[in-house]
């Protein structure tokens, strides 16, 4: 540079730094963060049906290899104008799974048809990882957070709800 001017070697010089940072930005960004591996995603997708499916069916285990026992499972709901918060730790969720397993005592809203639930990862950040379930057999939806810990994936929080959608 001389004078206050930019020399046009000097100007081309810095435009060739700026397209490999920026380049190199890119490469970054499109680098899997920790914890998104394809093996975390098919654990996530594991424990989600274990906690669904161990419901449906009844099969305990499956619920406590995959639901912390630290569990909360919330649903907002309403009577007249009381509003209140139904609240499900694991144990309350193993004992309505044995219950379920003589027949799940929700309107089967699929006759015939095999408990199909369509599960979407909505993030997975690091350790922590947060799930969309939908079941239209029993026309319900879940909201899940799961967190790793010990090398595998286990559910803390369930939101769910009736399904809106028809």
């Amino acid at each position: 540079m001389e004078g206050g001017k930019i020399r046009t070697n000097d100007k081309t010089i810095m435009e060739k730094k700026m397209r490999k940072i920026i380049l190199l930005f890119a490469a970054f960004l499109s680098l899997p963060a920790f914890g998104q591996s394809e093996e975390d995603t098919l654990a996530i997708k594991k424990a989600t049906l274990n906690y669904i499916e161990g419901w449906a069916t009844g099969n305990v285990e499956r619920i406590k290899e995959s639901v912390s026992p630290e569990l909360s499972k919330r649903r907002v709901a309403s009577a007249g104008d009381l509003v209140f918060v139904q609240d499900m730790s694991q144990s309350l969720l193993c004992a309505a799974a044995l219950s379920n397993a003589k027949g799940v005592r929700m309107q089967d809203l699929t006759p015939g048809k095999d408990l199909a639930p369509e599960i979407k990862i909505l993030d997975i950040d690091g350790t922590n990882a947060s799930v969309k379930t939908w079941n239209a057999k029993y026309g319900f939806f879940d909201y899940i957070h799961l967190s790793k810990a010990g090398g595998r994936w286990m559910i803390i929080n369930v939101l769910w709800d009736m399904n809106s959608k028809k």
